[in-house]
């Protein structure tokens, strides 16, 4: 079995290809599966991008989620 990955970027050709593509009984058309950003990456983003407080105690913390 041959695997060929096609990349348009165009969607009104996409649909005109699926067509074309779904005629032919030796053709499967699947969708790619999407990567999940799982809690552990996207806490690292937000390390990454500076949205990581810190409070000295707990009468700091109340202040900060005040403002």
């Amino acid at each position: 079995m041959t695997q060929l990955t096609l990349t348009i970027s165009n969607p009104k050709d996409a649909i005109l290809i699926k067509k074309l593509l779904a005629k032919f009984d030796s053709v499967t058309i699947s969708k790619t599966a999407r990567k999940r950003k799982t809690r552990l990456d996207e806490a690292l983003e937000d390390v990454a991008c500076g949205r990581v407080y810190h409070a000295e105690n707990v009468e700091d913390l109340f202040n900060q989620l005040e403002n």
